[in-house]
Parts: C-alpha cells; sequence; structure tokens
C-alpha cells in the first residue's frame, strides 16, 4: 500500500456543529485530512499533546502498557480508507515471537495509541488523494472549501487541561 507519514496537527472543534475534529498533516506536502472523532477521544490526544498526565490512566494509557507487558510494540498506524463515511485504520504490532499482526481500529484511538508509543502514522495515498485537503490548490473552489473549514475551527480543543 502506498502511504505518507502523518503529523498529528491537533484536536480542534468545528464552532458550528461542535464536532471534533483530528487534524492529520501529510508530512511531506502542505494536505490536511481532517477526521471527525468523539469527545472521550480528543480528549486523550489532546491531554498526550499537552503532555498532560491524569492522576490514574486513560484507556489509552492502559492498551499501552498491556501492548508493552505482553512483550510487543505497536509499531505503526495506518489510517487506510473511509468506507461509507467511517475513517478506518490499522494497528501494525510486532509480537514477541517477531511476527507482525494488523489490528482493525478507529483512527482516533489508533493515533492516540501512535502518541503514547511514539509510533509512527500512516495514512494511505488513495486516501490523502480523495479525502485531503490542499490549501493552497491554484483552484479558487478548493481554497474556498478550506478556508470554510478553517474558518469552522474554534482553536485547541478547550474541553484539554492547559498543561
Amino acid at each position: 500500500m502506498n502511504q505518507r507519514r502523518a503529523v498529528v496537527e491537533g484536536v480542534r472543534i468545528q464552532m458550528l456543529s461542535g464536532t471534533h475534529v483530528l487534524l492529520l498533516r501529510d508530512a511531506e506536502e502542505e494536505r490536511y485530512l481532517p477526521i471527525p472523532i468523539g469527545p472521550n477521544e480528543a480528549s486523550a490526544i489532546s491531554y498526550q499533546l499537552q503532555g498532560v498526565r491524569p492522576e490514574r490512566p486513560l484507556t489509552h494509557d492502559v492498551a499501552t502498557q498491556v501492548i508493552s507487558a505482553l512483550g510487543a510494540v505497536l509499531r505503526e498506524v495506518r489510517i487506510v480508507e473511509l468506507v461509507e463515511e467511517t475513517f478506518r485504520a490499522r494497528l501494525v504490532i510486532m509480537g514477541p515471537e517477531g511476527v507482525e499482526r494488523e489490528l482493525d481500529a478507529r483512527p482516533s484511538d489508533a493515533v492516540a495509541l501512535a502518541l503514547r508509543a511514539n509510533a509512527p502514522i500512516f495514512i494511505s495515498l488513495d486516501l490523502l488523494a480523495q479525502e485531503g485537503i490542499v490549501p493552497e490548490a491554484a483552484e479558487e473552489e478548493r481554497l474556498s472549501l478550506f478556508r470554510d473549514f478553517v474558518n469552522s475551527l474554534d482553536g485547541e480543543d478547550s474541553s484539554a487541561p492547559e498543561a
């Protein structure tokens, strides 16, 4: 599968709908992939990005600890496709015996785990071509769509505590 490394730009809230959006950026080009996510996953990602350490471990912290305790490593996360308006991701886990396994996951959970495990995140080039937003596109229509998207965002997730 052709894929491109991604950088987590952050979590935003769309002002009109209140929807949380995970914003991934293509590491090689100025192209973005916005993925709607739930508020709990938005908080888990925001906490990690801001370096917030809750008093008790969150679900993604526990999952990362379980993977490690079993002698496995989260090798990478792949955001692979959009099916019926639902983004799909894969966790690539290397077991202690050296066998690589792929597990289906929601992109929000996959990214929350990748951030905790310092694992790289990749996006399918096909998905980027179909759903990615290119702010420098010469076509005014595409620029207008990107501006509308950016203008609908309310900055960083305000539900996450400050670091």
